[in-house]
């Protein structure tokens, strides 16, 4: 008798291991699916320089290549990778957004976890001090003579959408070919690190953030 319960409890263990990993598929997928809307909305926008540009091509390049992993990893269909790729070929931007946008509406990105309600003083010094130690370095005087630079996380967070920023900071520090990062930061520091930043341009601007 005790094996069988051993045995239930083991199996019980492996599907909810197997189900948490295929929600973080889904949230990577989703966190990538708006990072590409947001390069190619940036491409289009003809605002940013000729290198930019440049290496925001590339990056959608490299994003597509990963995709169908991604989407398999995530219990999806491949089948939408095609068409993205002819588009972004063809430097079809409109079309591009539109069916990034589409694979948004299937795969939404849930934020929740990262994006509390409230920032408590905890968070914001454990962001404060994540910055310093791992993004500062970089981030806060970009070289911007490269395709891709590593910008001002406090400038982007005040021009760029909520979920996009929140997106490129998930996938980023989670790692990825760019960064060095082996042992990817929890929801919490990412979320610290959200947190951070928006409270650093908030009092910025005199506006009175209550944590």
């Amino acid at each position: 008798m005790p094996s069988r319960f051993l045995l239930a409890f083991l199996a019980a263990a492996l599907f909810s291991a197997a189900a948490a990993a295929q929600d973080e598929h889904r949230r990577r997928l989703a966190a990538e699916l708006v990072v590409m809307a947001g390069d190619v909305r940036r491409v289009a926008s003809g605002a940013e320089p000729a290198l930019h540009r440049e290496g925001l091509q590339d990056r959608l390049a490299g994003a597509l290549s990963s995709l169908p992993l991604l989407l398999r990893r995530a219990g999806g269909e491949v089948t939408a990778v095609p068409a993205l790729r002819v588009a972004l070929a063809r430097r079809d931007w409109r079309t591009l957004s539109a069916r990034l946008n589409a694979l948004h509406r299937k795969y939404p990105l849930d934020l929740s976890s990262l994006l509390p309600a409230r920032a408590t003083p905890e968070r914001l010094r454990l962001g404060e001090a994540i910055h310093k130690q791992a993004c500062a370095g970089c981030h806060n005087a970009p070289a911007t003579a490269t395709k891709l630079p590593a910008f001002n996380l406090f400038e982007q967070v005040r021009h760029m959408p909520r979920a996009e920023f929140a997106a490129r900071l998930l996938i980023g520090v989670r790692g990825d070919r760019s960064t060095a990062w082996r042992n990817p930061f929890s929801d919490l520091e990412i979320g610290a690190l959200m947190a951070y930043y928006e409270n650093e341009v908030s009092v910025k601007a005199n506006i009175r953030v209550t944590p």
